[in-house]
């Protein structure tokens, strides 16, 4: 299986929030090629899921019942554009942040379960590249925390 390295470092307007992002390529249960990377902010370790396929995007936190506060998915794009998402099918609120092709954090909010027919989507002004979901808590992160990112396949 190829590996994955993901290391981000936080620079910027808050000095007080690092985060140290270390793939370590785990295959789930279910068989899907999904891979887990660890993220630090501040002294908090956190769980994140990667999902780099189309497939793997669209199904993202949907059908889930809990999310550890530690948890989350990081849905990556192969280009910057107005990357949506909605809470259909969604059981839990999620923190949820774009963050653009120069690992800047664009804007954030917090998304509540659809419980109506059509659902909500969510976007950004700026074109992302990345949308990071995840519980629903205060994380550390807010619009303009620049992330530098090194990404070896």
């Amino acid at each position: 299986m190829s590996h994955l390295r993901l290391l981000i470092a936080q620079m910027g307007k808050t000095p007080l929030v690092s985060i140290i992002m270390l793939l370590l390529a785990v295959t789930p249960a279910s068989g899907v090629g999904a891979r887990f990377m660890e993220i630090k902010i501040d002294a908090d370790k956190y769980r994140i899921e990667l999902a780099r396929t189309s497939a793997e995007r669209r199904q993202g936190l949907m059908h889930r019942q809990r999310l550890d506060r530690y948890g989350g998915m990081l849905l990556m794009y192969p280009r910057s554009g107005d990357h949506r998402i909605w809470m259909k099918n969604m059981s839990i609120a999620l923190r949820v942040y774009w963050i653009d092709s120069d690992f800047t954090v664009i804007d954030s909010k917090r998304l509540e379960p659809c419980r109506q027919d059509p659902c909500p989507v969510y976007s950004v002004t700026k074109p992302s590249m990345y949308v990071l979901e995840l519980s629903d808590h205060d994380h550390g992160l807010k619009p303009g925390d620049r992330i530098n990112a090194i990404i070896d396949p």
